[in-house]
């Protein structure tokens, strides 16, 4: 999975009404942003075009869309590396759902004033994800009040990583401490924010099932202590304000100040805690899938085109999900006669790992084992099937929190940070080492590591090279990150570890395996828990039929997928389709084909929907046949 970490962040809308409740000091660091966002709107709705070529005015577009972006959601842009927007924090009031429509509009209006017959092919795929970026937002609109009121849930939100969120502000200056400060202030504000949108959604009837937050309260719990100056959000305060070349009294008066925000922040901690244990809690909705809430088969219909980027119905998903299991189960089937084994496959991995040898000890052994894989056996063969490999180097370190068995962080373009594989060594005695190698090529390279880097360095507009992979609580009224796109290459990249011949064995082989049957029953399993009714029992029998995961695992991913409909669907869609375009370009360039070449028109463009990435290879397929039989001397095709 792919996170760029902070998992609620869109960014404070400036030009908002400032309600009498909130206090003076946010008032005052609003007020000229206030004016600059007026400012910047008005320009929007008044200016002219510039007069140049239609890609000039594209792009103009494109670079005027993303600052607004970058003010508009600070703590992502903290992410990206830029620090402009460190002071403040997004906002998450209830008109910003209603002006953000307004301003998306006006680019839409101004994005299909620009004639596209001029535009180069390049320039053509990126208004189309442009406009598609635009528009998925803008006619979603009608969801604003379902998944966008629920900000916080066991997956996301500002308790999940506290610690990255402060490592990556700046603490070099007096004003880096100011930044941070006014951070902190403006953090219970939008905390209040939250339970105002949970107290809309309780009120509307459209809440999460209890399974997505009755973790949240013990998860805020150790943030809770009793000193303020251990906190995490106070280590910045303690010896790295020392390095200021300011007076002592100025760094009193920083760790004065700071001390106090934190408390006011873990007070906001606090406050969410307890509505949620006491309130919300027991307003919850009774039907584990969204079908419960009101249009619910609508409202999963467009959660799962937001995530798919293609016309597939529920129905359809649900039944290629289960011709994949079919498939896949075959494959291992092969594996166990092979071994003369006559039970069910649940049966076959549970008897694997029981066996000693597919374990590791320690926390230290575990994280040495992932970084030979990435350093040492995936690495050295990655050129034979990629060419112009981007220099960003990802690191392997230890997953701060219980959660998945892996997850992949973006860097930043200027390599001043690195992308970085988080991996779980809470359990090492229960990771099986023969499913290992499959989770790193999904979360490094050839996946989403390599993904991210290509797109990083590549010549793209920053709205698609810096993507907010983050909100899946708002889906689908929130910009698309093409979850199809990115998760279906990690599963892709897992295949090409076969034609790269990294795994070594059957039982590497059996693991990947594991890997890609788990991915085809989330198609059944999404689909049956938001679509056809399923019960969270069902979904979870059908889970323990099919694939190598224990009950606990599988109670989690449950428990997921009921919390982000449609996002499960992704990785095997995504997937597919990359390997039916790779198919058809074999088929019909022959010996002209090139995986690499193959592998750049992938890459190279960014996350786009499936639909207009099946347009970008059969261009590619068609530039080469040209190119072939013009060389050959014959006439173009």
């Amino acid at each position: 999975m792919w996170f760029n970490r902070r998992d609620a962040s869109e960014g404070i809308l400036l030009n908002k009404t400032i309600s009498r409740s909130e206090t003076a000091v946010i008032s005052g660091l609003m007020t000229s942003s206030l004016v600059l966002v007026a400012v910047i709107v008005l320009a929007t709705q008044l200016a002219p075009s510039a007069g140049g070529s239609a890609g000039d005015d594209l792009r103009s577009l494109e670079a005027e869309f993303y600052r607004w972006r970058e003010m508009d959601s600070p703590e992502f842009t903290t992410e990206t590396g830029v620090h402009t927007y460190d002071n403040t924090v997004e906002d998450f009031s209830m008109v910003s759902l209603e002006t953000r429509k307004a301003i998306i509009d006006d680019f839409i209006r101004r994005l299909s004033t620009i004639s596209t017959d001029a535009l180069t092919t390049s320039e053509k795929y990126s208004y189309e994800v442009f406009n598609d970026t635009l528009s998925t937002f803008s006619s979603n609109h009608q969801w604003r009040v379902y998944g966008p009121l629920n900000p916080l849930n066991f997956l996301e939100g500002d308790q999940i990583d506290p610690a990255y969120t402060v490592r990556i502000l700046n603490y070099e200056t007096k004003q880096d401490y100011e930044n941070y400060l006014s951070r902190l202030q403006l953090w219970p504000t939008k905390f209040n924010q939250y339970i105002t949108r949970f107290k809309e959604a309780a009120k509307n009837g459209h809440t999460y099932h209890r399974v997505s937050v009755d973790k949240l309260p013990g998860q805020i719990e150790p943030l809770l202590v009793a000193n303020p100056e251990t906190s995490v959000f106070y280590k910045p305060f303690t010896t790295d304000v020392d390095k200021l070349p300011i007076s002592i009294t100025a760094k009193t008066d920083l760790r004065t100040r700071g001390r106090q925000a934190v408390v006011n922040l873990l007070d906001g901690f606090k406050g969410i805690k307890e509505y949620i244990e006491q309130d919300y809690i027991f307003q919850t909705r009774s039907t584990y899938g969204v079908l419960g809430l009101p249009k619910g088969k609508d409202l999963y219909r467009a959660c799962l085109k937001w995530h798919i980027s293609v016309d597939l119905t529920p129905e359809e998903v649900h039944q290629k999900g289960k011709e994949e299991v079919a498939r896949i189960s075959s494959e291992i089937q092969m594996i166990m006669r092979k071994r003369k084994f006559t039970g069910t496959v649940a049966e076959f991995y549970k008897q694997l790992k029981e066996q000693p040898q597919f374990h590791l000890n320690s926390a230290d052994e575990l994280l040495k084992e992932y970084r030979y894989m990435v350093y040492e056996r995936i690495y050295p063969q990655l050129s034979r099937a990629f060419k112009n490999i981007p220099n960003l180097n990802v690191s392997v370190e230890s997953m701060p929190n219980d959660g998945t068995g892996g997850a992949y962080i973006a860097g930043t373009a200027d390599g001043s940070r690195q992308g970085v594989f988080q991996v779980n060594l809470k359990r090492p005695n229960e990771t099986n080492t023969f499913s290992m190698m499959a989770l790193t090529l999904h979360e490094t390279v050839p996946g989403h590591h390599l993904q991210s880097v290509y797109a990083l360095t590549a010549s793209l507009p920053d709205f698609q090279r810096n993507i907010e992979y983050e909100k899946y609580f708002a889906v689908p009224y929130h910009f698309p990150f093409y979850t199809a796109y990115t998760e279906g290459w990690g599963l892709y990249a897992e295949s090409l570890g076969e034609y790269l011949g990294i795994y070594k064995d059957d039982n590497e082989l059996l693991g990947r395996y594991g890997e890609e049957i788990f991915r085809a029953c989330r198609l059944v399993v999404d689909t049956g828990l938001h679509y056809f009714g399923w019960t969270r029992q069902q979904a979870i029998t059908y889970m323990a039929d099919h694939t190598p995961m224990g009950r606990n695992e599988i109670e989690i991913e449950i428990n997921r997928y009921i919390t982000t409909p449609g996002q499960a669907c992704a990785y095997k869609i995504g997937e597919l389709k990359i390997k039916e375009l790779r198919q058809t370009a074999m088929d019909k360039l022959g010996s002209k084909f090139d995986i690499g070449d193959f592998h750049s028109q992938i890459l190279e463009n960014g996350p786009v929907p499936l639909r207009l990435l099946e347009k970008i290879v059969n261009n590619w397929i068609n530039d080469v046949s040209g190119n072939a039989a013009t060389s050959s001397g014959g006439g173009a095709m």
